[in-house]
């Protein structure tokens, strides 16, 4: 009897794996059938101001199915799905390559001057960084982590500005590259250190529920600073208007957007706050009371994913819908995600770690069992940060010594500066408790998870939120 029930439970996971190879593969050549007309043309292939472009979007639809393959491939535990996971992202890389190839041949420099250059760079990096800890370290299971991150970059990267434009003075160094290509290296390798820190945290038993807790105060940060910020009192989201002849905003004022608001887009968005915080009181009433509330906290956690991709799809579908009429201008104005960078990036994260959570909350036990033992994680969260942490520090040297030959100081307390000695502080830190004080385990892997943080603060947030010197990155 027990063969006979393991026979069907291997059955049955052949057969899942061989459903969503299918799935995955239909759905990327639907992908890129509907893309058709995006493709057409030479203008973002090889040549142009957007060179490289559409070699990206299609990288894209190979890192999506690859990300969504290896998640399979660690739930059901089926090699079969990895190996076709891995088929994916090395097509995506080889896209990715040529695009970055692409641009550097047409602009004459090296990809490294603004922020869609810097996420490109980045994103490659992660990818390949992916597989090499494949190769040489026997992890299978970090494409699960580290190529939806990938994915993410460059969904962000189709709304960020793609043209290509000279350098400034400024940036017309050697030190430009040196800088940049340590800067994203260094992020990349935090990453890594990142995603094994989560692995980590499941192999070590934190409860799924856990999990579910945790990507709740993601979706609810995320949406609750929308609804905070972009939420008028007519339950319209506004977003910045896009003025196509400049490719920027419509500005009413110095660093003043003009805001078209979208007639009842904002409740969707309030509605997934909603369903999220229900999700987390669930949880706690369930985690410290009524353990037979799991099912309540599952279904409103489901629905929480549900009313995000609701969301998501209806702001794309507001988006192209316009021009909106604003009758205190008699003009009708467009609005572009381009404007609103962090808005999408926020979104597709948020939607992103609630499927993870989801898949994690159903197959904890079979994802748990695959991982390595707890001491190699721990081992391999610290390698990654020791060869990372250099590369940061030789990235800070060279920029304060590219800047010293520039603008005659080494240091100007820039934010992006000061971001970065801050990003360096954590993980020397963390490098400091470990080798003295003897930091393992959980400790260990929280450092990490802070760190990435950081990081992505430093990378992103500064970009947008304080700009400076960086003002370009």
């Amino acid at each position: 009897m027990e063969r006979a029930i393991t026979h069907s439970t291997e059955h049955s996971r052949l057969g899942g794996a061989s459903w969503t190879s299918l799935i995955v593969s239909v759905s990327s050549f639907t992908l890129l059938a509907i893309s058709v007309p995006h493709l057409i043309g030479n203008e973002g292939w090889l040549e142009g101001e957007r060179a490289g472009e559409k070699f990206l979007f299609v990288a894209l639809i190979a890192y999506l199915g690859a990300s969504v393959l290896y998640g399979t491939s660690v739930a059901l535990r089926q090699t079969d799905l990895y190996e076709r996971a891995r088929w994916f992202a090395r097509g995506g890389l080889m896209l990715q390559t040529v695009a970055i190839l692409a641009r550097w041949a047409t602009s004459g420099h090296a990809p490294l001057s603004d922020i869609y250059e810097m996420v490109l760079v980045f994103s490659w990096a992660v990818v390949v960084f992916n597989a090499v800890a494949e190769w040489k370290l026997n992890l299978p299971f970090l494409g699960a982590i580290t190529l939806p991150i990938a994915s993410l970059a460059l969904i962000l990267m189709q709304v960020l500005p793609s043209e290509i434009h000279p350098l400034v003075p400024a940036l017309q160094s050697t030190w430009l590259q040196i800088h940049v290509t340590l800067a994203m290296l260094s992020y990349a390798g935090f990453t890594i250190s990142f995603a094994v820190a989560l692995l980590y945290l499941i192999k070590d038993g934190v409860a799924p529920q856990t999990f579910l807790s945790w990507c709740s105060a993601l979706v609810i940060g995320v949406y609750g600073t929308i609804v905070a910020t972009s939420v008028n009192g007519s339950m319209a989201l506004s977003l910045a208007a896009w003025d196509p002849m400049a490719r920027g905003k419509v500005l009413v004022a110095p660093r003043q957007p003009l805001m078209v608001p979208l007639d009842s887009l904002g409740w969707p968005f309030v509605i997934v706050v909603l369903f999220a915080l229900g999700t987390l009181i669930l949880n706690f009433v369930a985690t410290f009371w009524l353990e037979r509330w799991d099912r309540f906290v599952q279904a409103s956690f489901f629905m929480t994913f549900a009313a995000q991709a609701v969301a998501l799809a209806l702001l794309l579908v507001k988006v192209n819908d316009g021009p909106y009429y604003l009758p205190q201008y008699n003009e009708g104005f467009e609005v572009r995600l381009t404007n609103s960078p962090f808005l999408l990036a926020g979104v597709a994260t948020a939607l992103i770690a609630t499927l993870a959570a989801i898949v994690l909350n159903w197959q904890y036990d079979s994802i748990s069992a695959y991982l390595p033992n707890r001491d190699s994680l721990d081992h391999l969260i610290y390698k990654t940060v020791a060869i990372s942490f250099p590369l940061l520090t030789f990235m800070i040297i060279a920029g304060a010594y590219w800047a010293n030959r520039t603008w005659g100081a080494y240091w100007s307390w820039d934010p992006k500066e000061d971001w970065a000695l801050i990003t360096w502080l954590t993980y020397a830190g963390y490098l400091h408790m470990r080798l003295t004080r003897g930091w393992r385990g959980r400790r260990s892997a929280y450092f990490a998870i802070l760190g990435f943080g950081i990081v992505m603060f430093t990378f992103f947030g500064v970009t947008y939120l304080l700009p400076g010197l960086h003002a370009y990155a």
